[in-house]
């Protein structure tokens, strides 16, 4: 098939059916301003709509024989298909193109599935043979492509337009478009931006650019879940040069950074600060001047109790760009998480945020548990407080909160190894510590919490505490599983460094492999961080199983060929009913 693209605009155009299909062949006619004409002797109610309001012209009958020959563009979608060969012969005969949906016989074009990013226009085209299979990738390239290509293509546009504005040659012309487009576009990361005007007049001068400081982006990758880290920190995360990351920061990172891009564990967790905060600054400032996009990637929210605020003013005190990306705070997701609403209509109807380290300065308090113990309407979260539980509890009930508000404690919260315990405030500390809860963990203490019980929704999926490690792309089984409760751990093969960072945030407990190859290749990068001699290998179909077993895999199940998602729930399903709890797997290797 020879592909072009027609400019219809005012051009008539019939379509022949009134039925959905036709619909949209009616919408994607109009969208490029051709006037369309509908016969149907059933239209469906938004053609008529559009009959209505004058937008196409509708013919309530039956296809007429020869009709075709006076249009310019033929669509045929009945689901009569001797009438739907009459309309594509008559239009054959004519010369006039024509298209029969889902019938490639009856075509003389084609419609690709198609992408539009303003003037750009990606058309992927199988002739008509797998429609389904242009219709995803399309979709995939959708998730690629950003709105922002449409503003590139803008720019571009009026680039073009200046340098033909100008004398020059054709060597020079083809110069200026090349710097255009390597200075705009990122070709691994399919990412464009728009230039600035000074780069333009420089580009046409003939002068190079100087180089200038990189963005420092602070972006928040929330608590734990890496479905909860921002569109706009992800995008930020995949334009980087450089990544400077907290040990809570890990689960977010994406596993599909190229190799390229570096990555500096900070190692900040509770309890353990091996880089003081004055060198991350300094690794900070560094990055940004050796022209680097630099993301500083922490955990929760930048400004939340996140030491934002002083990177911020080392990074403005040296005059270097920056900006922050708001993350979904612990304060908020993790007792969502727990099935605690912070806020509840006639309970709570405020919230308070404190770091609980506070309660133990020897300074003078800077948080008055006093007044905070008189308001019953408020719901009172808690950072960094297993060490300062006692404390907090003693002068909440000391300034005479009533001792059996209801509270809780969750430990690593919106990850599959969370863990509530639930209580009173006069009892927390005590049920706490026999649950011997460990940092990270928050509490929360105020009326909403008596709900959990009811609005609890995470911990009982019938896949929660399962992390499963999954080659990409996971497809139907990454769905899968995250709809049962299971966090998919989608990576790259061979490893990348930012996925065997996202691998070592938290302990695996499987991973699937759909073939003997990926076997061979996932048991080669078993040593990562996250393994560990407890980690079930799920094989699909009995080749996979003997490869797994005959590398030294130590658990594996075998699911009979042909093996499909819901197999594989199944199965974990099964394995999940006989364990009664959730049990942390060991950081020892499967090669042990």
């Amino acid at each position: 098939m020879y592909p072009v693209t027609l400019n219809l605009s005012g051009r008539r155009c019939l379509v022949v059916g009134g039925g959905a299909v036709a619909l949209r062949k009616v919408e994607g006619l109009l969208f490029e301003g051709a006037k369309v004409t509908v016969v149907s002797l059933r239209p469906i109610p938004p053609i008529m709509d559009l009959s209505s309001r004058a937008v196409i012209g509708l013919e309530s009958r039956g296809y007429w024989p020869g009709e075709a020959s006076g249009y310019s563009l033929v669509y045929a979608a009945t689901d009569d298909r001797k009438a739907n060969r009459k309309v594509f012969e008559d239009a054959k005969a004519s010369g006039v193109w024509v298209n029969v949906a889902d019938d490639p016989q009856l075509c003389t074009f084609h419609l690709p599935a198609r992408l539009l990013r303003g003037t750009l226009q990606l058309a992927v085209s199988t002739a008509g043979e797998a429609p389904f299979a242009a219709r995803r990738l399309r979709e995939l390239f959708e998730r690629r492509f950003g709105p922002e290509w449409g503003e590139w293509v803008k720019a571009a546009a009026r680039f073009r337009k200046t340098v033909r504005g100008v004398r020059r040659s054709e060597e020079e012309e083809a110069r200026l478009f090349d710097r255009f487009f390597r200075s705009t576009v990122d070709a691994k990361r399919l990412t464009a931006r728009v230039p600035a005007a000074a780069e333009e007049v420089a580009w046409l001068s003939g002068t190079g650019r100087k180089k200038k400081p990189g963005l420092v982006s602070l972006v928040g990758a929330g608590p734990g879940d890496a479905g909860l880290l921002t569109l706009r920190g992800r995008q930020r995360l995949l334009q980087a040069d450089a990544v400077v990351f907290d040990r809570l920061s890990e689960a977010a990172m994406p596993g599909d950074l190229p190799r390229r891009v570096e990555l500096y564990s900070v190692g900040k967790q509770a309890g353990l600060h091996p880089v003081p905060q004055e060198e991350i600054n300094a690794l900070l400032l560094r990055l940004a001047r050796e022209g680097k996009r630099v993301v500083r990637l922490k955990g929760g929210d930048p400004y939340v109790f996140g030491r934002g605020g002083e990177e911020v003013l080392a990074l403005l005190e040296a005059n270097l760009p920056f900006e922050v990306v708001p993350g979904v705070t612990a304060a908020i997701a993790v007792p969502a998480y727990a099935g605690i609403p912070v806020t509840h209509r006639g309970e709570a109807v405020q919230v308070t945020l404190v770091t609980a380290h506070e309660s133990e300065k020897q300074s003078g308090p800077q948080v008055r548990w006093d007044l905070l113990a008189q308001d019953r309407h408020q719901t009172l979260v808690g950072y960094m407080g297993v060490a300062a539980l006692p404390e907090v509890v003693k002068k909440l009930l000391a300034a005479g909160m009533d001792p059996d508000t209801p509270a809780a404690m969750v430990e690593r919260g919106a990850t599959p190894g969370q863990r509530t315990v639930r209580s009173t405030l006069s009892n927390l500390t005590a049920d706490a510590q026999r649950a011997d809860l460990r940092p990270p963990s928050i509490f929360i203490i105020g009326p909403g919490v008596r709900h959990a019980e009811n609005l609890n929704w995470f911990t009982t999926r019938p896949l929660f505490g399962e992390r499963v490690l999954i080659a990409a792309p996971a497809g139907e089984f990454g769905e899968a599983l995250e709809k049962n409760g299971a966090v998919t751990v989608e990576v790259p093969l061979p490893l990348t460094p930012a996925a065997q960072v996202l691998i070592g945030a938290h302990p695996l407990t499987g991973c699937i492999l759909r073939s003997a190859d990926e076997a061979s290749i996932v048991f080669e990068e078993s040593r990562t961080p996250g393994f560990g001699p407890e980690v079930i290998a799920w094989c699909l179909g009995k080749e996979t199983a003997h490869r797994a077993r005959k590398l030294g895999f130590l658990r594996v199940k075998e699911i009979e060929s042909p093996a499909g998602a819901a197999d594989l729930i199944a199965r974990l399903k099964q394995h999940r009913r006989a364990r009664n709890t959730y049990t942390k797997p060991s950081m020892r290797s499967m090669r042990q």
